[in-house]
């Protein structure tokens, strides 16, 4: 991993993002959301649409550390904007929450962030008149592909080897699904659309769900170990093979992360601590370790949680 200060410093200042805990059960849609992106990705984080609408601070958050809880929809945020200005704001204003799925993790050409194959799924509130089809018919940058299908592209940004394409289709009233790949928007949203997939309360692949699923953000990540090419840029240079999967979540009232790791054995436990980027993992019940970080308003918090977000795969190479 890269000078931490840097990157924190490239996030608030350079304008890659955007310039507590509730009680409520997630929704079925929303667990049937996260059940098809962790079916079919290697990391999948959540947020509350709220978390995303600018970039000041959240409840009781810092903007500097909200920012860098905001990292894993940086690209979504980016890809909004040719649209339109005010087409982020009239995303975010409409949704509920946010998801993205995320795999095939690959270093940036030169500086940038970690590049990899994404699929965003934005879940709407009742009632949202949000429509995409509108966006398309005053803007210029945006072409319909098919089927309900509108691609459009962003200029080159610092990592990626030219102008980044994005693909998306609007389900109704209830999501808006937003890809760099064609194929992958179209799977996903035909998991979703799928009258024969019941809507599901527990998505099987997640652990603790009944817990996760009530913070204002988390991410999961279960380890594909044999998919991996560029150890480095998923985040897996201290991962043995005997590591299963990666939770995090916030507790905003609190200022606090907890990060879970699950494995058979403590190798990689061992050499997550010894790397030293984060407090120590320690032992909790069976194959499992956890740490907790701190979000107080510091330059520490911003690093470790920018640590975090690289081992998901969320990495920023400086």
């Amino acid at each position: 991993m890269r000078n931490l200060k840097q990157a924190c410093k490239l996030l608030l200042t350079a304008g890659i993002l955007l310039s507590g805990c509730h009680r409520s059960m997630a929704s079925p849609n929303q667990s049937q959301v996260a059940s098809i992106l962790a079916e079919q990705f290697e990391t999948v984080f959540y947020a509350k649409a709220d978390l995303l609408r600018d970039s000041a601070g959240y409840k009781e958050l810092s903007a500097k550390n909200a920012n860098s809880l905001r990292v894993p929809f940086s690209d979504l945020m980016g890809g909004l904007q040719p649209l339109g200005d005010q087409v982020p704001t009239e995303v975010f204003a409409a949704a509920d929450a946010v998801f993205v799925g995320a795999k095939d993790f690959q270093a940036p050409h030169g500086l940038g962030s970690v590049r990899s194959l994404f699929c965003f799924v934005v879940v709407f509130r009742d009632g949202s008149q949000f429509d995409i089809s509108k966006v398309a018919r005053g803007s210029s940058v945006i072409s319909s592909v098919r089927d309900g299908i509108w691609t459009w592209e962003t200029k080159a940004t610092e990592g990626q080897p030219g102008p980044q394409k994005f693909f998306a289709i609007q389900n109704a009233r209830a999501y808006l699904l937003v890809s760099n790949d064609i194929t992958t928007l179209q799977t996903i949203a035909g998991g979703l659309a799928s009258p024969n997939r019941t809507a599901l309360q527990t998505p099987n692949e997640i652990p603790d769900w009944q817990s996760l699923s009530q913070h204002d953000l988390w991410g999961y990540r279960h380890y594909r170990h044999g998919t991996v090419h560029d150890k480095n840029a998923a985040g897996t240079i201290d991962v043995t093979s005997t590591a299963t999967s990666l939770l995090v979540f916030i507790d905003t009232g609190k200022k606090n992360a907890t990060l879970d790791l699950f494995a058979s054995d403590s190798g990689t436990a061992e050499k997550m601590n010894a790397a030293g980027k984060l407090p120590q993992l320690k032992p909790v019940g069976t194959s499992a370790w956890e740490t907790n970080i701190s979000l107080v308003d510091d330059e520490t918090s911003v690093e470790r949680v920018l640590a975090v977000m690289w081992l998901f795969g969320f990495g920023i190479y400086l």
